[in-house]
C-alpha cells in the first residue's frame, strides 16, 4: 500500500503532467479533441489537464509524441522531477529525441538510397533499441530490413521487418505498420514466398481505399508490388490490373515534381490536423526538399536560356538555338509555365530571325499557352508580341495589330516599363514600315513615357 508521502508526491506530478500537456497542446492550436483522437476520449485529456487523473507510461508516451515533445518534458516540471516520478511508478528510458541518432538513422537512409549497404549498416551499429525514442525504434528496424533486402540477407530482412510492424502497432500508427508491412511483403517475395507477400502487400492496399494513407508514391510502390505478386502466383488478370493501377497512379500526379511537392504538403497539413506532429514535419520536410530541388533546376534551365541569348548576340545562331531547347526540355520536365513561357519566346525569335516563320509561329503560341496557364501578364505580352511580328512579316497587318494590341495592354498594367518600352519601339518601326507615320508617331510617344517611367523606378 503506497504511502500517505508517495500518494502526495503522485498527486503533485498528476497536476504537473497536466499543466504541462495543456500548455504545449494550446501553444501548438491544438484542441483536446484532435490529441484525443483516437485512442482516448475528450474527457480523459480534460481530466488529466486538470490533475484528476494520472495516465499510464503508455498514454504519456502516445501523447508526448502527439504534441512532439519527450516524454520527460511532460514528466520534469522541477529539478527534483525525474525522482518523483520513479516515487509514483515512472521510470521512462525515453529522454526525447537524440538529434545524433536522427541525423544517423537519416544518413543511413540515403545511404540505403545509393546502393552503400554495408556502409549503412557501419553508421547504425552502435545504435541501441533500448537507449532510443520509440519513434527511432522504428525507423531503426525498418532501415536494417532495407540494408538485409538490398545485401540480399532476406531472412534477416523478414526479421527486422517483423519488429519493425510490431513497433508500428505499438505507437499505434498506421503509416508506420503499412510501410513496414510494404517492405515485409516484398521480401517474402525474394524469398519466393508469394502468399505471404501478396498477403502483406493487400493489407497495405486496404489501407491506402480506406484513405489510411494518401502519399501517391507509397501507392504506386504498393500497386506494382501486388501487380509482380500476383504475376509470380499466374493470376495474370489481377496483375495487369494492378500494373494499369499503377500507371493511374503516375499519370493523376502528372509525372511532375510540383504535384508530388503540393501532396506532400496537403499530407503534412493532414497529419498536423490529427496532432501527429513528426510525421507533419517529415512531409513537410519531404515537400520542401522538392521545391528546393525544383528551384536548382529552374536556374538550370534559365542559364541555358541566357546562354543562348548571349549566343544570339555574337551571331551563332546554332549554338544558341541548341540552348533554347535544352532550356525548353528543363522547364517543360518541371513543368513551369512561366520559364518554358520566356524559354518558347526565345526560340520564336531565334527562328523568325532565322527566316522559319512556321515552326516560329508554333512555338510562340507554345509560350503563350504556357503563359496564360502561368497566369503571367508580361510573359503573355512577349509572346504575343513576337505572335505580331510573325503576322506583320507575313503580311497579314489586321491580325498583327490585334497581337499588338493585346500585348501592349498587358504590358501597361505590368508594370515592365522596360518590355513595355521596347514593344512599343517594335510596334512604332513596323507601322513606320507600311508607311503609318501618323500611328507611329503615338505610339512611340507611348514608348518614351514607359521609358520615362522605368528610369523613374530605377532612381526610386
Amino acid at each position: 500500500m503506497p504511502s500517505l508521502e508517495t500518494a502526495n508526491v503522485g498527486k503533485a506530478v498528476a497536476a504537473r503532467v497536466g499543466t504541462n500537456i495543456r500548455e504545449v497542446r494550446t501553444k501548438l492550436g491544438m484542441t483536446q479533441a484532435q490529441l484525443a483522437a483516437p485512442e482516448f476520449s475528450i474527457s480523459y485529456i480534460s481530466a488529466i489537464e486538470r490533475g484528476k487523473i494520472r495516465p499510464s507510461l503508455k498514454a504519456l508516451s502516445i501523447l508526448a509524441r502527439r504534441l512532439d515533445v519527450p516524454l520527460t518534458f511532460l514528466l520534469e516540471g522541477s529539478p527534483s522531477g525525474a525522482a518523483e516520478a520513479r516515487a509514483v511508478g515512472y521510470s521512462p528510458a525515453d529522454a526525447g529525441p537524440d538529434q545524433r541518432v536522427d541525423v544517423e538513422i537519416l544518413q543511413a537512409n540515403v545511404l540505403v538510397q545509393q546502393g552503400d549497404y554495408q556502409q549503412a549498416e557501419v553508421l547504425l551499429e552502435p545504435i541501441q533499441p533500448d537507449r532510443v525514442t520509440t519513434d527511432q525504434v522504428y525507423r531503426l528496424y525498418l532501415l536494417k530490413g532495407q540494408i538485409h533486402m538490398g545485401s540480399g540477407a532476406y531472412q534477416e530482412a523478414v526479421v527486422d521487418l517483423r519488429n519493425a510492424v510490431a513497433q508500428g502497432e505499438a505507437l499505434n500508427d498506421s503509416e508506420f505498420i503499412e510501410r513496414a508491412r510494404n517492405l515485409l511483403g516484398k521480401a517474402y517475395f525474394l524469398l519466393y514466398n508469394y502468399t505471404l507477400a501478396v498477403e502483406n502487400h493487400q493489407r497495405c492496399y486496404t489501407a491506402i481505399e480506406n484513405g489510411q494513407i494518401t502519399d501517391p508514391v507509397f501507392s504506386l510502390e504498393v500497386f506494382s508490388n501486388l501487380a509482380n505478386d500476383y504475376f509470380r502466383l499466374g493470376d495474370l488478370e489481377k496483375a495487369i490490373a494492378y500494373y494499369h493501377r499503377a500507371l493511374e497512379t503516375l499519370d493523376a500526379m502528372n509525372r511532375d515534381s510540383k504535384s508530388f511537392a503540393r501532396k506532400y504538403m496537403d499530407i503534412s497539413q493532414h497529419y498536423k490536423t490529427v496532432g501527429k506532429l513528426a510525421m507533419a514535419r517529415e512531409y513537410a520536410m519531404q515537400s520542401l526538399a522538392i521545391y528546393e530541388m525544383r528551384d536548382e533546376q529552374r536556374l538550370v534551365g534559365m542559364t541555358h536560356q541566357r546562354l543562348g541569348k548571349a549566343l544570339e548576340k555574337q551571331q551563332d545562331l546554332d549554338g544558341a538555338e541548341k540552348e533554347y531547347r535544352q532550356a525548353i526540355a528543363i522547364e517543360r520536365e518541371l513543368n513551369d509555365e512561366i520559364s518554358a513561357s520566356i524559354c518558347h519566346t526565345g526560340l520564336a525569335e531565334l527562328l523568325l530571325k532565322r527566316g522559319n516563320s512556321k515552326e516560329a509561329e508554333q512555338e510562340a503560341q507554345e509560350a503563350l499557352k504556357y503563359a496564360q496557364a502561368g497566369g503571367d501578364s508580361q510573359s503573355q505580352g512577349q509572346a504575343l508580341i513576337v505572335l505580331a511580328q510573325i503576322r506583320h512579316q507575313l503580311e497579314d497587318y489586321d491580325a498583327a495589330d490585334q497581337y499588338f494590341t493585346q500585348a501592349l495592354e498587358l504590358l501597361d498594367t505590368s508594370n515592365a516599363h522596360e518590355i513595355a518600352a521596347d514593344a512599343y519601339f517594335r510596334y512604332a518601326n513596323l507601322l513606320e514600315e507600311r508607311g503609318d507615320v501618323k500611328r507611329s508617331l503615338t505610339v512611340i510617344k507611348k514608348a518614351y513615357e514607359h521609358q520615362r517611367l522605368g528610369k523613374r523606378g530605377d532612381i526610386e
